[in-house]
């Protein structure tokens, strides 16, 4: 070298490292450094590593040309802050001399001596990248060390010769190296700053009760507990919710359904953030425990099994390696019942309109009158023909003709409709009168009216016939009270309609109310016994003679004849009296009719004295013989009413009678009740007599509605039975039929019991009497609506349970540890922890098969306050150790919680 070569101590001098200030700093023996290891590339283009020249670092980090290394102090001044990650040094502190390496005697007593020719000098290889600098280092006079005053200088920018003979001897290595380098200045300069000084926490890995986390955590897990409990409690009540939900309201059935489901999604959250914390605090807590079984990756992973649960589709192997234990059974339970929780509650708790169960209530009715009063009904027949101004005396009586007459053609029409399809198919139907079609009716025009055929006894044709040696067909039917669908509508009685429902509710009542009903008996008689009852047989009878030959007719005064004799109590006796119940022993007058009709003809007599009946001769085309029948109305009291509705234009009102097991029978309610007899009925069926022209064979006008009811007379030749006929209706089941809507507008606003006790015949405003009734509506309630969805109720009490559970949990817990299963938290002391060699080769696609089962545990460096995972020890020697180190920022607080953490149990979960 030339003479005017600068001192290389001076060199180091001008650059800003004044060794001659701070000898102490670097002669004292208590504070070696090992330098940095760098690589130098050969002529082949390989790297090698220089070698380490001795225990100080100046005096044998230069070396001579003449070694073949060049002086590499740019190279390896550089590569004490740059050195790529992965290839990072740590510079030890060994208490005894290496034995890689033998100083001279010089070197003892100058850290400036260059290595003797003579000295061994070996090829250290590269520290792990994982081992940490200790606290203690070198520093200057002015408080920094040494190794952050030589990286702050850019000795590269230098013109001195020393500065050129670098350049000049390291100049292949340092044109391979350097872009790397520079591309990790950023790493090198985190490692100085954080690893290099160790990673102390600045925060306790345990918040107390009190702390934010750990009452938001309580606070949701209760909030969880109570609303999972009470979804819980309306699946299994099932609460009827009434008129709490209705349209037209502030809490309609669609704004229900979306805040049951807005709490139904806040339960769902707030499980699945209780129970991930819950898992959380588990696993890191065991991760804690020194004498745990640690965690593994698929354990790890399991808060992605409930937050993500498709994660258990695409990663099925985690599944199999996280084990068949407690805490992966607890977690598989949430993952499923987190994903089905808000269609359980769809299915089980959110509102529905549902049939509740039939319940025993009173209802009440507001009631006007007393049944088939005529005036009555006169007045409230809706008609714009008002008695006051345009009809004062018949206008009602008009108006409820037409009424009658309506609805006995269409009751009619009805039935025999019935009947028609029945002939079409040529089999028939039973004989006996329950098993026939029953009677119909409508009200309001759009509620179907059904009744009931009763006394069934007395309806055996053969029977009456083995006794009495004649044609008696005995029919008695039942119509429901329509003064149950007033009240059903009524506001007292609180029925949601289905108008309150969107017009899709449903109801039905079971009502505990007398039953008015029609007795029609008709017999065929032939003329020589219905003579003394036919005026123009009588022998002082006035008669004129008619168009039609052979037939008499009565004057127009003949109601005048009709006289009892001077010192009778009963006008004329038959051989039928004990069938109708006439004369003294039943204390009620015969029918007296004016002359025989003729064949498809019929005439009335509705003027018989303190009579309950009217009657009606008609003359079949079929048979020589006439046929009697009458009509009469009783209240019964073995009947209930029944009154369903199917949303808004669709009503069925029915009565069920003569049924032992019905406990709605109006006789259950009332024991003892009596049949009523109620003469007052008869007024009404002598106007709807008349309006369905039942008096026109008087004219021998050929009604066709008398012409139709005679076809329906019993032929008993012509049917060759003594039975009813399976193909045709009887004329006494066809006339109980047209009568039914008498029996429907005498029970309009009238009394519900079987006796009327007031004065007058009307009430105004009228009285609300009440009633028993069974009533089973269709209201928005909680709970399933088919069977197979009673299943969901695993869902909601599994969901409770583990609310509940965790809850629990949290209590006994004074406070909450740091969760490294977030993502976040495991990233933060993933990358300050040193590497795992049961996973190496997973950095690029993941861990798989024998790598999921390797087990860790969160460990604290002792002394520095820095937490690592390091990884289980299956064979004995497999474990990491972090050397033990000093740091200005130490913890006490974090490192007493973690000893306190470390030194538990093993927990069974």
């Amino acid at each position: 070298m030339s003479s005017n070569e600068p001192d290389r101590g001076s060199l180091l001098r001008q650059i800003g490292t004044d060794i001659s200030d701070t000898p102490s700093a670097i002669t004292s023996p208590r504070l070696p450094h090992q330098r940095h290891g760098y690589h130098r590339m050969n002529s082949q283009g390989s790297a090698e590593f220089a070698p380490d020249r001795g225990s100080s670092f100046l005096g044998n980090g230069i070396d001579d040309e003449d070694n073949g290394y060049g002086l590499g102090i740019t190279a390896r001044v550089v590569s004490i802050n740059r050195v790529p990650v992965g290839s990072r040094r740590s510079i030890t502190s060994p208490t005894t001399p290496s034995k890689l390496f033998t100083p001279s005697p010089s070197a003892r007593d100058s850290p400036m001596s260059p290595p003797t020719p003579g000295s061994s000098t070996l090829l250290l290889s590269p520290s792990p990248a994982w081992q940490r600098y200790e606290s203690g280092s070198h520093t200057l006079a002015g408080g920094s060390s040494l190794m952050e005053e030589i990286d702050e200088q850019d000795i590269t920018k230098s013109n001195s010769p020393y500065n050129e003979s670098l350049e000049r001897g390291d100049t292949q290595e340092h044109t391979t190296s350097s872009r790397a380098l520079d591309d990790n200045n950023d790493d090198n300069d985190n490692d100085k700053k954080g690893l290099l000084n160790g990673c102390p926490t600045t925060h306790d890995i345990h918040s107390s009760r009190l702390s934010w986390l750990s009452i938001s955590i309580l606070m949701l897990s209760i909030y969880s507990s109570i609303f999972s409990g009470i979804w819980l409690m309306l699946a299994v009540v099932q609460p009827r919710y009434g008129r709490t939900i209705q349209s037209g309201r502030s809490f309609s059935p669609s704004t229900a359904s979306t805040l049951f489901a807005l709490f139904a999604k806040t339960i769902e959250l707030s499980f699945v953030t209780v129970f991930v914390t819950f898992l959380g605090q588990v696993l890191s807590r065991r991760s804690l425990v020194k004498a745990s079984r640690g965690v593994t990756i698929p354990e790890l992973t399991m808060r992605t099994w409930v937050i993500q649960p498709g994660f258990l589709i695409t990663h099925w192997q985690h599944i199999q390696h996280a084990g068949v234990t407690i805490l992966s059974a607890i977690t598989l339970t949430a993952a499923v019942v987190a994903v089905f929780y808000t269609t359980a509650s769809d299915a089980l708790v959110s509102p529905h309109l549902k049939y509740g169960k039939w319940e025993n209530q009173q209802m009440w009715g507001l009631v006007q009158t007393s049944y088939a009063n005529q005036y009555y009904i006169m007045a409230n027949c809706q008609t714009p023909i008002t008695t006051a101004i345009d009809d004062p005396t018949d206008a009602g009586d008009t108006c409820l003709s037409i009424e009658h007459a309506g609805q006995a053609y269409h009751n009619l029409l009805a039935y025999l409709d019935t009947w028609t399809q029945i002939s079409k198919g040529g089999e028939g139907v039973s004989s006996n009168l329950s098993e026939r079609p029953l009677p119909v009716g409508m009200l309001f025009d759009n509620t179907t009216v059904t009744g009931s055929w009763v006394q069934l006894n007395a309806s055996n044709l053969t029977a009456a016939y083995d006794k009495y040696s004649r044609i008696i067909n005995n029919v008695t039917m039942s119509m429901p009270h329509a003064g149950v669908f007033s009240a059903a509508h009524d506001a007292k009685n609180g029925i949601l309609q289905p108008e309150d429902l969107a017009g899709v509710g449903e109801y039905s009542v079971r009502a505990s109310v007398v039953s008015p009903t029609v007795n029609v008996l008709c017999v065929n008689m032939n003329s020589t016994e219905l003579s003394p009852l036919i005026y123009t047989e009588w022998p002082h009878a006035k008669t004129n003679t008619s168009d039609i030959p052979d037939q008499k007719i009565p004057w127009s005064g003949y109601q005048n004849d009709i006289q009892l004799e001077p010192g009778q109590s009963w006008l004329n006796k038959t051989v039928v009296d004990d069938i109708f119940e006439w004369g003294a022993t039943y204390a009620r007058q015969p029918p007296v009719f004016p002359m025989f009709p003729i064949d498809y003809n019929s005439l009335t007599n509705i003027t018989v004295v303190n009579s309950d009946s009217i009657y009606l001769l008609i003359k079949s085309f079929s048979i020589p013989d006439y046929t009697v029948c009458q009509l009469r109305s009783f209240i019964s009291p073995v009947c209930s009413t029944q009154y369903n509705v199917s949303g808004t234009s669709q009503g069925s009102l029915q009565s069920h009678c003569e049924d032992p097991h019905d406990p709605d029978a109006y006789d259950k309610s009332v024991e003892g009740a009596p049949v009523i007899k109620t003469p007052d009925w008869r007024s009404v069926g002598q106007d709807w007599a008349l309006a369905v022209a039942l008096d026109s064979g008087v004219s021998s006008s050929n009604s066709s509605t008398s012409r139709l009811l005679s076809q329906f007379v019993y032929n008993y030749p012509g049917w060759g039975t003594r039975q009813l006929s399976p193909l045709l209706p009887s004329i006494s089941e066809v006339l109980a039929v047209m009568a039914g809507s008498t029996l429907l507008l005498g029970t309009m606003d009238s009394t519900y019991y079987h006796f009327w006790n007031y004065t007058a015949n009307e009430l105004d405003p009228g009285v609300y009497l009440n009633f028993n009734a069974s009533l089973a509506s269709q209201q928005y309630t909680s709970g399933a609506l088919q069977r197979w969805q009673g299943i969901f109720y695993i869902v909601l009490i599994l969901v409770f349970a583990t609310n509940v559970f965790c809850l629990v949990y949290f209590f006994l817990r004074s406070g909450l540890v740091t969760d490294y299963t977030e993502p976040a938290n495991l990233f933060a002391i993933a990358v300050n922890s040193p590497p795992s060699e049961r996973l190496s080769g997973s950095c690029g696609a993941g861990p798989e098969r024998r790598q999921l089962n390797v087990p860790f545990h969160v460990r604290q460096e002792e002394g520095s306050n820095h937490f690592f995972i390091k990884e289980g020890d299956e064979t004995g020697g497999g474990e990491f150790e972090l050397r033990r180190r000093r740091s200005d920022r130490q913890d006490l607080k974090s490192m007493t919680s973690y000893s306190k953490l470390s030194s538990k149990r093993r927990s069974f979960l």
